[in-house]
């Protein structure tokens, strides 16, 4: 279960920030010109999650939801490949699974530390990002109003969903998330509307998982179990909610 809900208001929080990562990817902006402007009407709303190194930025209009999930971090990453990111959204802004997009999905096989820090080496960026296309190419949308989960292998407008990863000499990982507004607000919306989002691993880290890591890796674990005060899942992304504040003009839908 999602926790540690966190509040932000649309227009009251500005962010700058930088963190270290691997020498491949040093620098963490997005600069201005790579925002698609086209799609929104709206100034973004930020808001960065320490622990995983996260980024989210929000914008919106009358009719889209545009969301952007950026980290620079190498360890972060891994964590995404072998067990998946679920972005969940509650439209009563009371951090509760009501909606999510799954993806990217888990790989069938985890990456141990060592694995994944070759992998990303062997790529040039133009290398990597064409790695980003060809490996996801699936993903889930549960609705659990409707009991319902929609696997979907289109993301170029399956659904009215438009989903793109990306990287570059700044960010290592930039996810793009495109969808209607109404799918997660079915009736109406005004501009003072409160949501939340919340981020979490798909799979959790069970023992299947962990037997098909290295020993390392287990021992690893384990030491890290009888430090106080230390991440008990740390093969997990933090499991984490922040509040949103709508932006425009109230909306009803049909």
């Amino acid at each position: 279960m999602l926790k540690n809900a966190r509040f932000l208001l649309l227009f009251s929080f500005c962010l700058l920030f930088s963190c270290a990562s691997s020498d491949s990817f040093v620098n963490y902006r997005t600069p201005e010109g790579q925002l698609p402007t086209n799609y929104f009407s709206e100034k973004p709303s930020i808001y960065y999650q320490s622990d995983d190194q996260i980024s989210i930025k929000i914008f919106n209009n009358e009719k889209f939801i545009d969301l952007f999930l950026e980290t620079n971090s190498p360890a972060t990453l891994r964590k995404i490949y072998n067990l998946g990111l679920s972005i969940w959204f509650d439209p009563d802004g009371k951090s509760k699974n009501i909606f999510a997009v799954n993806y990217p999905l888990p790989t069938d096989r985890p990456f141990t530390r060592n694995q994944f820090k070759f992998y990303l080496n062997k790529f040039t960026r133009i290398e990597f990002q064409e790695e980003l296309n060809d490996r996801f190419k699936h993903f889930e949308i549960i609705d659990t109003r409707l009991n319902e989960r929609l696997n979907l292998t289109n993301l170029d407008n399956n659904e009215g969903y438009i989903i793109n990863l990306m990287t570059s000499h700044q960010i290592l990982f930039s996810y793009h998330l495109h969808f209607p507004i109404k799918n997660i607000f079915p009736k109406s919306v005004s501009d003072k509307t409160i949501f939340s989002i919340g981020i979490a691993s798909i799979n959790e880290a069970n023992e299947e998982y962990y037997s098909a890591l290295s020993s390392k890796e287990v021992i690893r674990r384990k030491m890290g179990k009888l430090k106080a005060g230390s991440n008990q899942n740390p093969f997990e992304l933090d499991e984490w909610w922040v509040n949103f504040q709508l932006a425009g003009s109230p909306q009803k839908f049909k």
